[in-house]
């Protein structure tokens, strides 16, 4: 398969952190326009695999292809051309404290190459396909766990990265903001992104994703496509 079609592939990659061994022997390709759903346990691995492919936590052995280059061996120059074009959502939701809902999407845009007012505008309109329209001018502080999880999920995907990184992006969402995120994923897909996520809710995105991947014991049990 062409290198070029293939925005992330692990290749028999293990990650240990301290003497315990979290990954073990992961290989898999996930390619350009493709939805990848990461499932199985809490504790087996989900949140370390993403973090690795994500250049976040590096691998002990075996490598990680993202975005057109490999992890190790990644220039300066190369990490910052994939951290441009991957939208992120961790479980622990990282937003400036300081900035409203509105600007913390406006920066995620803003770093995508947006002008001011370009940035501001598709900031409100994000947040109006997310149900917080009425929420911009607020800052992170007053907004339930739900709503800052949507702010950041709008922070990751207005930018239209060709690479979303998603832990467990509805596991605070009621059914309705879930349907409403999965569907924006979607359309990203069907535009061309790649998506990797963890998810426990497997059901709500059978007819979404185009591959599962169980993973247990940080081993890849199971492949469903």
């Amino acid at each position: 398969m062409a290198e070029a079609c293939v925005n992330v592939r692990c290749c028999e990659l293990e990650v240990c952190i301290g003497s315990a061994k979290i990954i073990r022997d992961v290989t898999f390709n996930c390619c350009q326009g493709e939805w990848i759903v990461i499932t199985g346990p809490s504790g087996a691995g989900k949140t370390t695999l993403l973090r690795a492919i994500n250049g976040l936590c590096p691998p002990t052995a075996g490598r990680v292809w993202a975005l057109g280059s490999w992890i190790p061996g990644r220039s300066r120059r190369e990490a910052q051309h994939a951290w441009r074009n991957t939208g992120t959502v961790q479980q622990d939701v990282a937003l400036f404290t300081t900035r409203s809902a509105a600007a913390n999407v406006e920066i995620g845009l803003r770093s995508a190459g947006q002008d001011r007012q370009a940035a501001r505008r598709e900031a409100r309109a994000w947040l109006d396909r997310m149900g917080l329209g009425d929420k911009a001018a607020e800052y992170p502080g007053r907004l339930s766990g739900g709503e800052r999880q949507r702010v950041a999920l709008a922070r990751a995907l207005a930018p239209r990265p060709q690479l979303l990184i998603l832990d467990e992006p509805t596991a605070h969402l009621d059914h309705g903001s879930a349907k409403v995120v999965l569907l924006a994923i979607r359309d990203l897909v069907r535009d061309g992104a790649t998506v990797v996520m963890s998810s426990h809710h497997k059901e709500e995105l059978a007819s979404l994703r185009t591959c599962e991947i169980v993973l247990e014991a940080g081993q890849v049990t199971r492949v469903c496509r």
